[in-house]
């Protein structure tokens, strides 16, 4: 049965969202442990996020009658394009063309980038986010290639911005990436209904007060019989007609219900 609390979305985490190592760097293999000491992480990421284009590229083959009869993997790209916007960032600048082309001075203030057609090796790359209701994710990229770098724009008013693209290599395994996700611990989603009865009179109304966690979660409302009453998008119940019927409040996944008698009409 699908749950609205499976759907997320993917959020930096506040201590870093991307990180780079040597090849041969001891690799994490959960979403929660602490990197190893040699990840150097490269600060903020545009507001575009983190695009995985993972998708496979096949080649159909057709008989004489056009049917076809043979659907074949060409390739499967495991590619990771983001912007690092920390210009000043030497992490960041290392990335982009070289830790042996970037020279940093912390006593004197200054960095020295040396720009050329040399190949930057490859690195272990780690991208971290939160997803809802406290959920981690971690993706490990064990070797990663710089595939690209896009066009530089230095203007008056945009962050200056690296656009990179890293190309998951295979990692001996047959493996480009793995992911980790570690589950919220606990209850996180939880809904209570009050008043748990109610009486309203035909053409009065009542209010139903719901409680979430998170607070605030948007609640779906139904009733069991709208001939004897309604519900509205806040939870005011409205009395129709003499009887009783159930006003169910749902929000991620649960449901709570308040039993309510309609009197008079």
């Amino acid at each position: 049965m699908p749950k609205v609390q499976n759907v997320t979305t993917g959020k930096p985490k506040i201590t870093g969202a991307i990180f780079r190592a040597p090849i041969g760097t001891p690799l994490p293999t959960s979403a929660t442990e602490a990197l190893d000491a040699a990840f150097l992480e490269l600060g903020y990421v545009s507001e575009d996020g983190v695009t995985n284009n993972n998708t496979a590229t096949t080649e159909t083959t057709y008989d004489w009658g056009g049917t076809p009869v043979l659907n074949e993997q060409t390739e499967k790209p495991d590619e990771w394009t983001y912007t690092l916007i920390e210009a000043l960032n030497p992490n960041v600048l290392g990335t982009v063309y070289g830790d042996e082309n970037v020279t940093y001075n912390a006593a004197a203030g200054t960095i020295h980038v040396r720009a050329g057609a040399t190949q930057v090796p490859d690195q272990v790359y780690v991208i971290d986010m939160r997803l809802r209701g406290g959920a981690m994710k971690r993706t490990v990229i064990p070797i990663g290639s710089l595939g690209e770098v896009g066009e530089i724009v230095y203007n008056r008013t945009d962050p200056v911005g690296y656009p990179i693209t890293i190309k998951g290599m295979d990692d001996g395994t047959g493996l480009t990436h793995h992911e980790y996700i570690t589950l919220p611990s606990g209850e996180q989603y939880s809904l209570t209904l009050a008043p748990s009865t109610a009486s309203v009179a035909v053409g009065a109304t009542a209010t139903l007060t719901p409680t979430t966690t998170p607070a605030g979660g948007l609640v779906a409302w139904a009733t069991s019989d709208p001939t004897k009453a309604t519900v509205d998008a806040s939870g005011v119940v409205k009395g129709v007609g003499a009887g009783s019927c159930v006003i169910t409040a749902v929000f991620g996944g649960l449901a709570a219900s308040c039993a309510v008698t309609v009197t008079g009409g």
